[in-house]
This record gives structure tokens, sequence and C-alpha cells, in this order.
């Protein structure tokens, strides 16, 4: 199942070519994926439905149906062995500015959706994953230096988005781990 271009999923949502709408859903949805929210996709979708400003939930009809394909293909990208899972991100031939501001937007709404689940404590993850973690809110935070060259921006900007795939997928695949149970004390 492929997933849905970017643009069509922010005209969908009644956003603007250049805002992070659709990528805050999409980031929204892989944090609650990667928590195992059990209520994804119907609660995601009703909420992202919800907070556009101005759109009708009853005129939802091709933003839903977005929604639903980008659930199915993001989940079954996570759960494959191909590594095949993508972050839905403006395309190349927009602004380098506006793609860092959406992958910006991404990070924080991956960890929101992660955090709404109730993830465990952040001393209770491996290492690993609590490094991931911190480096996608320090992502979140980030910007395009005006005084960076154009190629090195782009440089940077694609091993970033890599950073992040491969981090999404490492998340998830070690948060749906079946956990191992305590022994119990005094058992021999």
């Amino acid at each position: 199942m492929t997933m849905p271009y970017y643009g069509e999923l922010q005209a969908a949502l009644g956003a603007a070519a250049s805002g992070s709408t659709a990528a805050e859903a999409h980031g929204t949805l892989c944090g609650l994926l990667c928590a195992a929210a059990e209520d994804v996709p119907e609660a995601w979708i009703h909420n992202t439905l919800a907070d556009v400003e101005g759109y009708s939930l009853g005129g939802a009809g091709d933003a839903r149906a977005l929604l639903e394909t980008l659930h199915q293909s993001t989940l079954a990208a996570l759960e494959g062995d191909q590594m095949g899972f993508e972050l839905l991100l403006p395309d190349d031939d927009t602004g380098l500015d506006d793609r860092a501001a959406a992958l910006a937007a991404w990070c924080n709404a991956f960890l929101y959706g992660l955090a709404m689940r109730g993830l465990r404590p952040m001393e209770e993850l491996p290492d690993e994953l609590r490094e991931i973690l911190a480096d996608f809110s320090e992502i979140g935070r980030a910007g395009v230096a005006e005084e960076e060259a154009e190629e090195v921006g782009e440089s940077a900007y694609a091993e970033l988005v890599e950073y992040v795939r491969v981090g999404v997928q490492i998340v998830f695949d070690e948060c749906r781990a079946p956990r191992q149970p305590e022994p119990a004390a005094g058992l021999h």
C-alpha cells in the first residue's frame, strides 16, 4: 500500500501547502503506533480532523480516507522486514526552511504521540532509546541557519531525515517487542 503524498494530505486537511499539518499528523501516528495505542486509527483520525482549524468533521471524507491509508501503509512498513518505513514530509522541491520546519514538527508530534500513551519512564528505557528520543527532542527545536550553504544544509537535512527514519524503526521494534516476565522474588 502506498502512502499518500504530503501535499495531497495537506490539501485534504485544508492546510497551507507550506505548513506542517501533515507532518504533525504522521509524527503523532508513528508515536502512537510505537506506544502500541489500541485506539489507533479511529481516535487519531478523529483528533487529527478536529485539530484542523475551521475544518468540518462532516466534510472529512477525502481527508479521512487519506488518513486511513496513511495509517495502514505506515503500520505495514513499520511491521515489515524491508525497512520500508518513510517519514511523511514535503517533497525536495519545497524550500529547505519549510522541510526543516516540517521535520521539527514531525519529531515533536512523534514525542507527543509516545507521551499520550504513557511510554515507560525514560529511566526505564534502554540507553539507545533514551538517546534517540533525546535527539528527536533536539531535532524538534532545529532550524536552518541562514549562513549555511544550501549544499551543506541539504546534506544535513538528508542525514537527519535518515536518522529519524531509522530511529523510529528502532523505537517501534523495541517498544513493540514482547517483554520477558520478571522472575518472581524468592522463587528458585
